[in-house]
């Protein structure tokens, strides 16, 4: 790699290389290499270069599922562009602001970028960016439940694209889009004509992204419409390609969904333990991600430190050695009056003269190496602490994982026990013996206790000691339902599954989300995951 004062040439080298091991997927070879062109770049000015790394820096985080760095990057990128260059390098930073945003289902926040970065190429005149942008902003607003916003967006798409044929994948995405809008607006029939044409052109364009979603929206249209099998055959279709491990959980639970309204119940025991065995190895592959992303961000925070290191050390050689020629001409101009005024002292001041600047010399040696020995324990120490807090992070966020899987999963199977007593109960003959409908009644008030619940929170406390105390002291006024609510948003579930595990709809989930909001007085700007990581 090219040394410090490296020419633009060679530092394009540089960020060429960090791009090869970027698509590699070789991420710390990748920094290593950006990180060392963007310390040449800053130094330099060179805009252009700044905001390619620093971009591309957000995508590796963003890879990394470290969308906090992510973030931070992408920021500066965006602040580059704005000061620097052009709103062609604007558009595109916020764009990725906005799916990152979307990653983490922060539509309102996602869909305040993608505006920005759709009004930027409007003023621009570039249609195939509005249209992906207008996409883009129409998918926030079905994800936010607001067809109605969505529509404007996505007829524009549609009418911009029409005159696009080319545009082969900007053409399935806004016609997913709108089949997607017509499913919230009720329009089942003209949303399954055009996802089942959508799936014969996916599968010859072997688009399978989109594939999954087609296929998914088909089934949930399916179902909608007392379909079941024709529900259950898409929802296996779409299994059979998926390797999204996300998706795939969410595909088998619906599939389970589905063979319970058939009664089905091995199937459906089959899928819902297919689906938890799924959400498991999504637990770890995350675990193993975030391992790496922490490995990586620490051996890029050594490399800066040795960098760093390097640029002081060579720096204060620089001082000394400036220090050293300045006393040598101010001696060497005594020595030379007091030669012409004193012959005979002049060798013997000379003498002490020289003596006097090696004892400097040492003295300086030796402070300059007490002072890097002192700054390599000082940054062992902070690299220790670092680490520590790192590997802690990891091992709560870990137990909170295993301990919503856990609860999602007993959710999950109290609720297939529940549907199948209650079944059970319809039975002609069930419901003549005294003595079954005891036993099933019995089973149900066992059901209904909290022992679970009890054990839950015990195990929570050990993993997340403080906050539920805290919690208490701060909200006395919240009830235990409330307090139960809390524990899962904190340990990041989303409403659908927390909606499960309360035997909810996702609706009633969210209205009683903005209940407790009010119960606790919280400014609606502030996240309530933010929030309550503030307690803990």
């Amino acid at each position: 790699m090219a040394t410090f004062g490296q020419t633009l040439e060679q530092c394009k080298k540089v960020i060429d290389s960090g791009f090869v091991a970027m698509d590699k997927g070789d991420y710390s070879v990748a920094l290593e290499y950006l990180t060392k062109a963007q310390i040449a770049a800053e130094k330099n000015n060179w805009h252009q270069q700044q905001f390619e790394i620093k971009n591309n820096i957000g995508i590796i985080y963003y890879n990394l599922s470290d969308y906090g760095e992510a973030l931070n990057y992408y920021l500066e990128a965006y602040t580059v562009a704005i000061k620097h260059l052009d709103p062609i390098r604007e558009m595109a930073v916020l764009n990725n602001i906005g799916g990152m945003y979307a990653m983490e289902k922060k539509f309102v926040k996602a869909k305040e970028y993608y505006l920005k970065a759709y009004n930027t190429a409007k003023e621009e005149k570039d249609a195939i960016k509005v249209s992906l942008y207008a996409i883009n902003m129409a998918r926030a607003e079905n994800r936010l439940d607001n067809p109605k916003g969505a529509k404007k967006y996505i007829e524009e798409a549609l009418e911009i694209l029409a005159d696009h044929k080319e545009s082969t994948v900007l053409n399935i995405q806004a016609e997913a889009t709108f089949a997607e809008y017509l499913l919230l607006e009720g329009e089942l029939g003209q949303a399954k004509t055009i996802l089942l044409k959508l799936y014969t052109k996916t599968k010859r364009v072997r688009e399978k992204e989109y594939n999954m979603t087609i296929l998914n929206h088909l089934a949930h249209i399916y179902s909608l419409e007392g379909n079941t099998d024709k529900s259950i055959f898409y929802l296996r279709l779409a299994l059979q390609d998926c390797r999204d491990l996300d998706m795939k959980a969410n595909l088998l639970n619906e599939l389970s969904l589905a063979y319970v309204k058939k009664n089905d119940y091995k199937n459906a025991l089959e899928a819902k333990n297919e689906m938890v065995k799924t959400r498991d190895s999504v637990a770890k592959l995350n675990n193993e991600k975030l391992y790496e992303n922490n490995k990586v961000k620490f051996e890029i925070q050594n490399y800066k430190n040795d960098l760093n290191s390097q640029l002081e050390k060579s720096s204060n050689e620089r001082k000394i050695f400036i220090s050293a020629i300045v006393i040598f001409m101010v001696l060497l101009f005594f020595v030379y009056r007091m030669f012409r005024n004193r012959a005979i002292k002049q060798e013997q001041k000379k003498i002490i003269a020289e003596r006097e600047q090696k004892i400097i010399a040492l003295e300086l040696e030796k402070e300059k190496n007490e002072n890097l020995l002192l700054e390599k324990h000082v940054k062992e120490i902070e690299n220790e602490a670092l680490l520590e807090q790192e590997t802690l992070k990891n091992e709560i966020e870990q137990k909170n994982r295993k301990l919503s899987s856990k609860a999602l999963y007993l959710s999950g199977r109290n609720e297939m026990i529940e549907e199948i007593v209650n079944s059970l109960s319809e039975l002609p003959d069930v419901s003549q013996n005294l003595k079954l409908k005891t036993h099933i009644k019995s089973l149900k008030e066992h059901l209904k206790t909290d022992s679970e619940w009890d054990n839950f929170i015990v195990h929570f406390e050990e993993v997340n000691q403080g906050l539920l105390s805290t919690l208490k002291e701060k909200h006395p006024n919240l009830s235990s339902n409330d307090i139960r609510f809390i524990c899962y948003v904190y340990m990041n579930l989303s409403l659908k599954e927390i909606g499960t595990i309360f035997n909810i709809t996702q609706e009633a989930c969210r209205k009683r989300k903005e209940r407790i909001f009010r119960k606790m007085q919280i400014d609606k700007d502030i996240s309530f995951y933010e929030y309550l990581s503030r307690l803990a």
